[in-house]
């Protein structure tokens, strides 16, 4: 007996522990993280999406004669383009463009040069007759006149009367042979300027005809030059594909792009603009290299806006030059450019998770001793990551990355 209650005390200290570590342990895990205010370098960054272009590059477009304002064919769509990202030497093909315009457009020229050609002919069949009978009355004119001057010889045996008379028709006869020669003049005038017009619309249906044939040559499209491929945006943004259309007011197909003059191209809104210069330095992250960050400078800030794709807001164009550091970049690459718009040295941060706001400021949850507070803390600016803390905390000051239970019930600490 006195064995039994020897054993029960070591028992019941094992049993008392184990639960005391497991409540601990229970409360650990749900307790939050906490972090420690530290002085560091503090960034305040502008952060925008980009994209890489070339700053130099050959452009492929739409046939030139296609931009003939003779041409009626107002676009036409791509039915085949080769991929993306090939790599191409001058004179190799690049893209072909729909004939089915092309085509109809020349039957019809067609079709409207044989009824010119036919028109042609009918005029000069009608010039001919009408000519003919002109020159058969200028015959009978003449004629009249021989007749009435032999009359008028005759007649010098007659009285003065008869004389007259005679004298009056061949002036008669001799003011209408004169009248028909004039008409004859101006009536083959006429009809030489009738065969003319239709020779000139025939010269243009023709000009027309061989302009289209020059297309149709020209349908296939090739490289300027050598480079690497690269899709150019049309207007909606989007970037050409098989099925896009291309006309006169935006003839680019594709552009080989001069991989030695690469930049990020980016929008930055309207509110950070104020903030953004050309010489800030950029670090950039490009999806293409997840693990990698890049360096930039901007070198060029628009000063006009313009409404950002997709988005309800206006945004400023900004030019980085990115340092390749050896890696091969290619157009069209997404970034994200986290812009440095200053940079502050031994400045009191926390991160920006364990900063809540209120109706009377901004506070962290701060851990004193056992217990925690609420306190209210002033700040100097934040960035992706850090708030600058310019009162409230002093470095080495723990405080919690989530809010704890019930944490509207903790008192609140306020400034004065």
């Amino acid at each position: 007996m006195k064995k039994f209650w020897q054993i029960i005390p070591p028992i019941a200290l094992v049993v008392v522990t184990l639960v005391i570590y497991a409540i601990a342990t229970r409360d650990k895990e749900k307790e939050p993280d906490i972090v420690k205010a530290e002085k560091g370098v503090f960034e305040i960054v502008v952060t925008s999406m980009g994209e890489l272009e070339a700053l130099e590059s050959t452009n492929i477009t739409i046939p030139e004669v296609l931009t003939n304002q003779t041409v009626r064919i107002r676009s036409l769509a791509i039915t085949d383009i080769v991929k993306e990202g090939t790599v191409v030497k001058k004179g190799d093909y690049v893209a072909t463009l729909n004939p089915a315009d092309v085509e109809e457009q020349h039957r019809i020229l067609t079709e409207r040069l044989d009824m010119y050609l036919v028109n042609l002919e009918n005029i000069k069949i009608d010039s001919s007759l009408v000519l003919s009978e002109a020159r058969d009355g200028i015959r009978q004119a003449r004629d009249v006149v021989l007749d009435r001057e032999i009359k008028l010889e005759q007649s010098k045996y007659e009285s003065q009367a008869v004389q007259r008379q005679a004298q009056i028709n061949l002036e008669v006869a001799k003011r209408n042979f004169e009248q028909r020669n004039r008409n004859y003049t101006q009536l083959r005038r006429k009809h030489q300027l009738m065969v003319n017009r239709a020779l000139d619309l025939i010269d243009r249906q023709k000009n027309d005809i061989e302009t289209l044939e020059q297309l149709r040559r020209d349908l296939r499209i090739v490289a300027p030059g050598p480079g690497l491929v690269v899709y150019a945006r049309g207007n909606d943004g989007q970037k050409i594909r098989i099925g896009s259309n291309v006309n006169r007011w935006a003839p680019l197909i594709a552009t080989l792009p001069d991989l030695s003059t690469l930049q990020s191209v980016a929008f930055v809104k309207e509110i950070d603009i104020s903030k953004i210069k050309t010489g800030l330095p950029v670090r950039i992250k490009i999806d293409a290299f997840p693990d990698e960050e890049f360096k930039g400078v901007i070198t060029r800030v628009a000063n006009v806006g313009q409404e950002m794709q997709g988005q309800f807001a206006t945004g400023f164009k900004v030019e980085i030059k990115v340092d390749p550091a050896g890696k091969t970049l290619l157009p069209g690459m997404t970034s994200t450019n986290h812009i440095v718009v200053s940079s502050l040295k031994d400045v009191l941060m926390v991160p920006r998770q364990t900063v809540h706001l209120s109706e009377i400021g901004f506070y962290v949850y701060k851990r004193e001793g056992l217990s925690v507070v609420r306190q209210e803390i002033r700040t100097g600016g934040e960035n992706d990551s850090y708030v600058w803390v310019t009162e409230g905390l002093k470095p080495g000051d723990r405080v919690y990355t989530h809010a704890p239970s019930k944490g509207h019930d903790i008192k609140m600490i306020t400034l004065h």
